[in-house]
């Protein structure tokens, strides 16, 4: 484990390690060991004095886009080896000092209190906990194999039963986290953060194979023409035969739709039946959204819908009041914008790897506001 906190102070650990990294950190023993190495190195007393972001600043542009607006060109110069030593501070000040002490570093969240859970609903009413460090098999409560677990990755099995009633799990991915999964007809699906899929162990529907999203994913099916793939949202359908596409519908956003990067699929109102005729197909580049009853199809960059799947934040123009939801999707906690105003202000950039609070600083040197952390909070006003 040295060598990873080794990693994490010279900002060259991966995501995967940063993973390891944070799970190994949950035991207090080990946060005393993880701490005396920051001392050892002579970075945590720079915690407990005001930061020189401005260094930090620099490293962060030149890993993203130019914001919608041009950035004042003091901000826009070459990056130095020290920039790092900044952007390792910040990072492990709403990073993984959340699992310290909180009188630390002045800076809770989430994280220092309960880290939220990835789970299984099985057939039988089970709910299974999963750790995405584990490679194991999991089992109901009769001691039945149901699914295998490869780390971040379920792996169901056609056993060969392609008869008998329909039996359905459900995975739930929480805010702050990601998940794959494999159906048992071999379609893999990609689930973001704060997605429900609830899917049949195995597809015994001689007509269809049918899923149920709340949420957003993203599908690569397996073609199969005598078994229609069905994805069922609370206000669209989509139909295929064999393609790869991203559904998103959240039930607490007001906004459904589905972009395809590969194949054809057809779009229905819940309602309705599957209609050649009647249902909208789309075509690859195209995303169908529906609003207040209403379908509507329009090209789009695939790219920008798709990016979460590597982990990435990626906006292009878009309104600063969507660019929050998904920040508190992808990190786990709560913002509240008391300044309204800055909700139709549009931004353009690519994040990956920093933290809540290099986004924010990112977005501060293009309009100027001013935010505070409070726990699980983030809570944005006007600049004095």
């Amino acid at each position: 484990m040295k060598n990873l906190i080794i990693k994490f102070l010279t900002d060259t650990i991966s995501y995967q390690e940063l993973t390891t990294l944070h799970n190994w950190l949950q035991d207090p023993e080990n946060q005393e060991y993880f701490k005396a190495m920051v001392r050892a190195n002579e970075k945590l007393d720079l915690v407990h004095r005001p930061i020189d972001v401005e260094m930090a600043y620099k490293k962060v542009l030149s890993k993203t886009s130019k914001t919608q607006r041009s950035l004042p060109k003091r901000y826009r110069y070459p990056i130095f080896k020290y920039a790092a030593v900044a952007v390792i501070l910040i990072s492990t000040s709403v990073g993984l000092y959340h699992l310290v002490k909180k009188d630390e570093v002045g800076i809770t969240g989430s994280a220092a209190e309960t880290t939220p859970q990835i789970t299984l609903e099985l057939e039988d009413g089970s709910l299974l906990v999963l750790d995405e460090k584990e490679q194991t098999t999991l089992t109901n409560k009769q001691g039945d194999q149901v699914v295998s677990q490869e780390y971040d990755k379920l792996k169901y099995k056609n056993d060969g039963t392609a008869e008998g009633k329909l039996v359905y799990n459900q995975l739930t991915v929480p805010y702050g986290k990601r998940f794959t999964i494999e159906l048992a007809d071999g379609t893999v699906v990609f689930l973001n953060a704060g997605t429900k899929l609830r899917y049949p162990k195995v597809f015994t529907d001689p007509k269809s194979r049918e899923v149920y999203l709340d949420g957003e994913a993203f599908f690569e099916v397996t073609e199969n023409a005598a078994h229609p793939f069905i994805v069922h949202t609370e206000k669209m359908n989509v139909r295929v035969l064999g393609t790869q596409f991203n559904v998103s519908s959240y039930q607490n956003e007001n906004n459904t739709s589905t972009v395809l990067v590969k194949g054809s699929v057809g779009v229905y109102r819940p309602s309705e039946a599957f209609d050649t005729e009647k249902s909208i197909i789309i075509s690859p580049r195209q995303q169908a959204s529906i609003q207040e009853e209403e379908f509507t199809v329009r090209e789009v960059n695939v790219q920008k819908h798709i990016a979460w799947t590597k982990g990435q934040l990626y906006f292009v123009n878009d309104r600063f009041g969507n660019i929050v939801k998904e920040m508190e999707r992808h990190y786990d906690i709560k913002i509240e914008n008391n300044y309204p105003e800055l909700n139709d202000t549009r931004y353009t950039g690519t994040f990956e790897s920093e933290t809540i609070e290099q986004v924010l600083n990112v977005f501060k040197r293009n309009t100027q506001f001013d935010y505070r952390i409070e726990k699980d909070k983030i809570i944005i006003t006007t600049s004095p």
